[in-house]
């Protein structure tokens, strides 16, 4: 009997499915075990720290269905609630978390209670604990890069490679059955915004995933299901750990605007399929919005090198209609106009003054903040063409009112309809900018400077803008109310109101790009218009510091016009 029992135990186990089978451990990360010579981190005083390894999903492909079951860090003694982590990006929660219990100094391994499922995107492995102080307990050495030395103090992360800080010690290990053969697609990239009937450049990204050789393979590329090509020739496929790329061009003739989806498909002999096809959404296009350029303008009044700048700004201004142009007064030396929740806004990459951003656009540099110093009004239109020139898929309207000294905005805006999926958390800004200001103090570099344009009275909402309120897929609107100083002349005023993307954690911008704007004159203030000029006479416009101006401006603002007839002289808002 106990023959027949051992036999059908056998025969169960010969039915269980292969994946039951052990799967081999790995160790994913970039330092060595070694902690000689390790370098010690930390700040002055007490500090929350956390530090973090980034393994990215060309990494993670291989690993994918695998599990993380264990995470180690090398720490300092004398660190306080210390805990392990794994994130998909630095930004968001823990998807796992876990205590370090009874944490020594050198390596400590945690088993996770709820291992991770590797899905193949990125992943971030960190740590976090109290630093006393006094106690520096970050170990790192070796020579860093951009996936390996992530640091936030008090949860303000940055690389910290570019520092001179080392590979952190960061462990994962994972558990995963490595197939012999298995090709992925592992990227799929294009661009997002397409015109319709154009074409689609689409570059695919193919990893080995497995661990032996194998043969060659061949690629499918289509758009919404339909195939358009199959490669006529097979490529030889890359080495175990190796990738490859190759590039199609997809017709987009005949689509419909909003939403499509690129498709790849692997064709070979492959143990796993799972991986074979990536799809990623594009958005096509017909028509679009006009789209004025914001033209944000961190200036000052101790500013020696400010006045040049200025000038620059207004020849080339004054001779376009689609500039919005706001003045915020930090980022150097505070003055009498600086607005303090402006102060947020230098994190775009101001350095000083005088510094420009337009549209939060990153056009030139690092960050979307620069310099034009050494710009060329040929140089600066160039900058505004390119930028103006991106699509525009929402357009606004808004009203400034006034009943006595309290001011009424109302903005309201339409959309195309795949906007809200293209930008789900796309955020409303909204400014009170005064023009023709008398300053009390003198502008360096040029004390006949009395009166500034485009100064930033209050902004409305908050500092990264606030979520759009929908009406419906296509319609938004909102309201704001504020009191006007005492000191702000209401025949000056302004309301500009613009639409930004979501602010990228990664960046630390308070918001990400503009994606359109609109300007309009306070309409229930005592504004004197333009009128009728002596008969066979054309009147002469005047910037507001008195420059002659070689035509009607065609951007809206504040001017002086004279009457050549009788030599009279008045301040107009002029229109587009």
């Amino acid at each position: 009997m106990r023959i027949w029992s051992y036999i059908l135990q056998l025969l169960l186990l010969s039915l269980l499915p292969l994946s039951l089978s052990a799967q081999e451990t790995h160790t994913l990360g970039y330092c060595t075990d070694d902690l000689t010579d390790a370098d010690m981190i930390g700040v002055d005083g007490e500090a929350r720290i956390s530090g973090a390894i980034h393994l990215p999903a060309t990494t993670m492909q291989r690993y994918k269905d695998g599990r993380i079951i264990r995470i180690k860090v090398a720490l300092r003694e004398g660190i306080e609630k210390p805990s392990v982590w794994i994130r998909t990006s630095l930004g968001e929660s823990s998807k796992v978390a876990q205590s370090i219990s009874n944490p020594v100094y050198g390596w400590n391994e945690v088993t996770l209670n709820n291992p991770l499922t590797i899905n193949g995107s990125d992943l971030y492995i960190g740590f976090t604990f109290t630093q006393p102080n006094g106690v520096k307990g970050v170990l790192a050495k070796g020579q860093g890069n951009s996936d390996t030395s992530w640091l936030a103090f008090d949860n303000e992360w940055a690389d910290y490679h570019s520092q001179g800080v080392g590979v952190l010690y960061i462990q994962a290990i994972a558990e995963a059955d490595m197939s012999a053969h298995d090709l992925g697609v592992i990227s799929l990239d294009t661009d997002s915004l397409c015109y319709q009937d154009g074409i689609l450049k689409a570059t695919a990204t193919i990893e080995n995933l497995g661990v032996q050789a194998m043969d060659g393979f061949t690629l499918t590329w289509g758009i919404d299901g339909q195939t358009q090509h199959t490669d006529p020739n097979p490529y030889a496929a890359p080495s175990p750990g190796e990738t490859c790329t190759s590039t199609c061009q997809l017709s987009l003739d005949g689509l419909s605007e909003g939403e499509h989806y690129a498709e790849v498909s692997i064709n070979a002999e492959d143990d796993k399929t799972a991986n074979n096809t990536l799809r990623i959404p594009f958005y096509t296009y017909t028509t679009t919005f006009p789209h004025p350029v914001l033209l944000e303008h961190f200036t000052s009044l101790p500013c020696v090198n400010c006045p040049p700048v200025d000038q620059l700004l207004e020849s080339v201004v004054e001779t376009r209609d689609d500039v919005v142009w706001v003045s915020h007064h930090v980022g150097y030396r505070n003055d009498e106009f600086t607005l303090p929740a402006s102060e947020p806004y230098v994190k775009f990459g101001v350095l000083g003054n005088p510094y420009i951003m337009l549209d939060r656009y990153q056009l030139t540099g690092d960050t979307p903040a620069f310099t034009i110093g050494s710009f060329s009004t040929s140089d600066l239109n160039m900058a505004f063409d390119m930028v103006g020139q991106r699509p525009a898929f929402v357009h606004l309207d808004a009203t400034l009112k006034a009943e006595g000294r309290q001011l009424t905005a109302q903005v309201s805006g339409t959309a195309k309809a795949f906007f809200k999926t293209l930008y789900p958390r796309a955020t409303l800004n909204v400014y009170i900018v005064e023009d023709d200001v008398l300053a009390e103090g003198s502008q360096a570099g040029n004390a006949n400077k009395k009166r500034h344009d485009n100064i930033t009275r209050a902004i409305l909402t908050r500092q990264g803008g606030n979520l759009l309120s929908w009406e419906d897929d296509e319609k938004f609107s909102s309201s704001f109310s504020t009191d006007a100083d005492e000191g702000w002349d209401l025949d000056h005023l302004r309301l500009v109101a613009f639409v930004t993307a979501a602010a990228d954690r990664s960046t630390g911008y308070p918001t990400g790009e503009v994606l359109n704007t609109v300007q309009v004159p306070l309409t229930d203030a005592n504004c004197i218009r333009e009128q009728t000029y002596s008969q066979g006479q054309a009147p002469r416009y005047y910037t507001i510091d008195g420059r002659l101006l070689p035509q009607r401006p065609q951007t809206p603002g504040l001017y002086i016009i004279t009457d050549p007839g009788n030599g009279s002289r008045q301040k107009v808002f002029l229109h587009q």
